[in-house]
């Protein structure tokens, strides 16, 4: 009897565990249709029809990153494949990674087709890394309520104040210079952008001839920039009543510059964290496994293009031994403090930029930290007291019951446990008496292995 209903759940769970990963495959495969439906619908270019010319317009917005440069350098190769006649950079960007910014400046400076750089909307900025793009343009301009400037380069683990940090902030600023004397603008005003950080608004740059005029939107840039000359190129623009045909990044581009996100960075990896070891405390049918390898694969992508600190990463993971070392050591919660303490250290020291947009923010930070610390405390210390627990079913759960003889034992016979009749043997060969207390210490097959209760 015990057999039969042994043999059955085990099928129950077999038919569970096959319903779960039939689900798992079918959200897979819906998630990846969503996916592969939204990359196709994404990422191409709007162009009207015309006789005249066409202008590439290439939005380049938020940091400057290898997926940015990548993305403006296959633009203007397109560009000069097609029909565009000029390249137009549409600025809003806080600054980015140097090995970038000066990818798209050589590629600027290597096309055969002029490139402006237009600073826009109204409230965007081109600073940092943006500056020397606007430098680099054969064309800058800017739009009403802009703002350029404040280029000092931060070396990723240098001091500024060593020899190293100022071998760095000498080359930038003599690079800054070449670009902007290159192309005809005020070179003493770039250097200080690099220098001092200096900043200028649209009004102030056209004064200081930073930049070569303003508009108020693309088309009316265009219109104003026709028969322009530049000065690095010998080009004159021929922009007026010219189509504008704007690129867009697509799905994937989009999704990998999400993924270079401090903030998606440090969660990617505590989601890893998390699933591996809610994996160890409850095993099931793997599937906290591949969410973690799979998080933790995209994180340690992010970790090897941005500016990561060792030692902040060290801490994260020493903040998640000491969660674990929480589960196993009667600490009274102090080992999960710890851990929040060290997440919270971590997330500060991971990225080594004194940039905002190359940090993990406080907000983000504290809120990740501890919902952490709450998974360890509540779902994962459950999981564990669970899997200590005693077994309530199946055979396991017969030893240590105990019951009585119902017939003597010399040394097998039958013994009455748990409200049934089961085959038993005496565990040390010795005669047991009907009726005398006993208790099981194994199962073998449908046998009952006994001793006397004393």
């Amino acid at each position: 009897m015990e057999s039969r209903r042994m043999e059955s759940r085990r099928r129950r769970i077999v038919r569970v565990r096959r319903r779960r990963m039939f689900v798992a495959v079918v959200l897979a495969a819906a998630l990846l249709a969503v996916v592969l439906a939204a990359a196709a619908l994404s990422g191409g270019h709007v162009q009207a029809q015309s006789s005249g010319s066409t202008v590439m317009l290439v939005p380049v917005e938020g940091v400057i990153d290898t997926r940015v440069a990548d993305f403006v350098i296959r633009n203007i190769e397109e560009a000069e494949k097609g029909a565009a006649t000029s390249v137009l950079l549409e600025l809003d960007t806080p600054g980015g990674f140097e090995e970038p910014m000066r990818d798209i400046i050589k590629k600027m400076a290597n096309s055969p087709l002029p490139v402006i750089a237009f600073v826009y909307p109204s409230g965007a900025r081109a600073a940092s890394a943006g500056t020397f793009i606007m430098n680099a343009a054969d064309l800058a301009a800017m739009a009403p309520g802009t703002n350029l400037g404040a280029s000092h380069p931060v070396a990723v683990g240098l001091d500024p104040s060593s020899p190293e940090g100022e071998k760095a902030v000498n080359d930038a600023a003599a690079y800054m210079r070449s670009l902007a004397e290159a192309n005809g603008r005020n070179a003493d005003w770039a250097e200080l952008a690099v220098r001092q950080s200096v900043s200028a608004s649209a009004e102030e740059a056209l004064d200081l001839q930073v930049i070569d005029m303003m508009s108020d939107d693309p088309e009316s840039l265009l219109a104003s920039a026709d028969g322009f000359t530049t000065v690095a190129k010998s080009i004159t623009l021929e922009t007026s009543g010219a189509v504008i045909k704007r690129a867009e990044m697509s799905f994937w581009d989009r999704l990998a510059r999400l993924l270079l996100n401090p903030n998606v960075v440090f969660l990617l990896l505590l989601l890893g964290l998390i699933a591996l070891a809610y994996e160890f405390a409850h095993p099931g049918i793997g599937v906290g496994a591949f969410v973690g390898f799979i998080c933790l694969a995209l994180a340690i992508y992010a970790l090897t293009v941005l500016p990561v600190s060792f030692a902040g990463l060290a801490l994260i993971i020493i903040g998640f031994a000491l969660f674990a070392a929480d589960l196993y050591v009667t600490s009274y919660g102090l080992l999960s403090i710890g851990g929040i303490v060290s997440l919270l250290l971590g997330s500060y020291m991971l990225f080594d930029s004194s940039y905002p947009y190359l940090r993990v923010s406080l907000p983000v930070s504290i809120a990740l930290a501890l919902v952490t610390g709450a998974f360890f405390i509540i779902i994962v210390q459950a999981a564990v007291r669970a899997r200590r627990m005693p077994v309530q079913t199946g055979s396991g759960a017969m030893v240590g019951a105990t019951g009585h003889a119902q017939t003597s034992l010399e040394p097998t016979g039958q013994v009455h446990v748990r409200g049934e009749i089961w085959s038993a043997e005496s565990c040390e060969g010795e005669n047991i008496e009907k009726g005398e207390e006993i208790e099981v210490v194994e199962v073998s097959g449908l046998m009952l292995k006994v001793r006397p209760l004393k």
